[in-house]
């Protein structure tokens, strides 16, 4: 499955199980395979691209860019860039690292992208970032950051997950609930809904979930980044209600990241053939 072509021209957020999980990896892959086709724009919703993690000291992919890329990148990372850049913005609001530039790399580089601190801000980044020609544009996620992907309309996402041995069990049914959750229609204007109808605002965690003695009707969500629940619970709810959100972004496709753990052994642990199918193992794997 080649899913990456069908990322130009949208809004896409790489999230991931975990961090260190592979999503500055993956996004140096999409980049590579989208140039050609327009300009391309990238920024964080933490900060990637630096040389070491900022948590773990540990070594880690930075962003490759070329001529004609946008970034944004945080001011106090530009006295060390490697890149050769051209300002386009500098925004008046600051992150913990300072503000906000929104840069176009003039040469081949490296760079390390930061990113807004709400929803707002983001949205204004995007639309400048358009405005400036990048049509696709990518946002590499920080830790389980995926309620701003349900922010930005006609949105994608693409979840990075690195299986092992010790996290076989919970990355599975991670997987299965993100692709359960995905799969769950949008609250039309005009639909006609099961009765009750029993709209959550908000975040939907176990304590919220209607008791037990309600064993029908639709349960409306604001969407899935809300939810706060396990496999068991949200297959549970799924057998008592029908399911909606208001909104939501389009799962574009699963990367999973095996290590010493075998294909066969992690599909027999979804258990889900239609899910196996939405799966990429490895897709920048170098082959022998």
């Amino acid at each position: 499955m080649d899913f990456v072509k069908g990322l130009r021209d949208r809004t896409v957020f790489i999230v991931g199980s975990k961090k260190n999980a592979g999503k500055t990896t993956f996004l140096n892959y999409a980049l590579s395979r989208l140039r050609g086709g327009g300009a391309l724009g990238v920024m964080s919703v933490g900060v990637d691209g630096e040389a070491c993690d900022q948590v773990f000291g540990s070594p880690k992919p930075q962003v490759k860019a070329e001529r004609g890329d946008l970034f944004l990148c945080a001011e106090t990372a530009l006295p060390g860039a490697d890149l050769q850049f051209e300002v386009l913005n500098i925004y008046t609001y600051r992150t913990a690292i300072g503000r906000p530039v929104l840069l176009r790399a003039l040469r081949p580089g490296r760079a390390e992208i930061s990113g807004p601190e709400n929803n707002e801000q983001l949205e204004e980044i995007l639309a400048d970032m358009r405005r400036h020609g990048a049509g696709t544009v990518f946002v590499d996620g920080a830790v389980d950051r995926v309620t701003q992907a349900a922010s930005v309309k006609k949105a994608a996402f693409v979840y990075i997950a690195r299986v092992e041995p010790e996290n076989l069990d919970s990355s599975a049914a991670a997987i299965k609930l993100v692709w359960a959750a995905a799969s769950v229609p949008l609250c039309r204007a005009g639909e006609k809904l099961s009765e009750p109808v029993l709209v959550i605002d908000g975040a939907l965690t176990p304590g919220r979930v209607p008791g037990r003695d309600v064993k029908k009707g639709t349960l409306v969500m604001e969407d899935f980044t809300k939810v706060f629940l396990n496999w068991q619970q949200w297959t549970e709810l799924g057998g008592r209600f029908e399911l909606r959100f208001a909104a939501k972004p389009e799962l574009a496709a699963f990367v999973v990241n095996l290590r010493d753990v075998s294909r066969a052994d992690f599909e027999k642990k979804l258990g889900l053939p239609a899910l196996a199918e939405r799966i990429v193992y490895n897709p920048y794997e170098v082959k022998g």
